[in-house]
């Protein structure tokens, strides 16, 4: 079997239509299709439906795809391998959620690029997560463990979250104490895009028949909409800390996730991977350790019943 028409097989499975797989690949539908029927001769079985939508997977296609998922990872990693004595020169990739990167990870890098001047880093900053399936990034942080590709995964923090919202907000609307007082207050929450999120469930959980009357994205717009007083938002505890937000609801509604650290099998053993790591697990232990939520001051929660 040809190398060259498993990359054909992969493309179409995963664009779902020949023009979609030549985009990937750079070349033309015919070389695609061509390859495609190479395939099929080689196997003896027809490994695609056409439909008016596109290319379904047969059951043999069905069966083929994790076979050449497999092979497709393994090249990668003998790619990578060979090129092992130049990888100091090669970025560092590192992906994780948004406010952990900038309030956590970002000042530990700068330490560390001041200490290795020619080390380089690439930091994806996002709360939609990448499939581990192809080649990704040397190191992940999550708030889930993954159940696969090909990585080595430890826990290691914890990141507490809870109802944040202006003092000005409070001011106006008061402090929640249990879900019931969140009826009439405003809440900022998720798109349906984002709706799988724990801490998008988490909110669904304690106030399932509010709806939020802003629905956001990320994080950091959440923060700032709540800094601007347009109601309570679900927020991590190291980065509200830190900002005049007040913390509503009382302790037993707290919610606490697991922060995985997945590293690639493929780069754990490089030098420079093995730095970053370590000085980021360093500075994430020290900033989480202490980051719990900030005790609220007679100043902040001074509030009127009003809603």
């Amino acid at each position: 079997m040809d190398w060259n028409d498993l990359k054909p097989f992969l493309a179409v499975s995963r664009a779902g239509s020949l023009s979609g797989a030549s985009a990937v690949l750079g070349v033309s539908t015919s070389t695609v299709s061509r390859r495609i029927e190479a395939l099929e001769t080689a196997i003896g079985t027809r490994l695609f439906k056409p439909h008016r939508e596109g290319y379904h997977l047969t059951d043999a296609g069905r069966t083929l795809l994790p076979f050449a998922e497999k092979a497709e990872t393994d090249i990668a990693a003998l790619l990578r391998a060979s090129k092992a004595p130049e990888d100091h020169l090669r970025p560092v990739l590192i992906e994780a959620p948004e406010l952990l990167g900038q309030a956590v990870l970002l000042p530990a890098l700068a330490v560390l690029l001041a200490d290795h001047p020619a080390l380089r880093i690439e930091l994806n900053n996002s709360v939609r997560s990448i499939s581990l399936r192809d080649e990704g990034p040397d190191i992940i942080f999550r708030l889930m463990r993954p159940t696969q590709g090909r990585y080595r995964t430890r826990r290691v923090a914890k990141i507490g979250f809870g109802f944040y919202a202006s003092r000005d907000y409070v001011q106006r609307h008061g402090v929640p104490t249990d879900p019931q007082d969140l009826a009439g207050k405003r809440l900022i929450g998720w798109t349906d895009a984002f709706s799988h999120l724990i801490m998008a469930q988490w909110l669904n959980e304690l106030a399932p028949h509010i709806a939020p009357s802003l629905r956001l994205t990320s994080l950091g717009s959440q923060m700032a909409a709540a800094l601007e007083g347009l109601g309570w938002a679900v927020l991590p505890d190291f980065a509200a800390r830190s900002t005049p937000l007040v913390r509503g609801l009382g302790k037993d509604y707290s919610l606490n996730c697991d922060l995985w650290m997945l590293v690639s099998e493929e780069a754990e053993d490089a030098p420079m991977v093995q730095v970053v790591k370590d000085r980021l697990v360093d500075a994430l232990h020290s900033a989480l350790a202490s980051s719990g939520p900030r005790r609220n001051s007679a100043n902040d929660v001074r509030s009127h019943p009003g809603v």
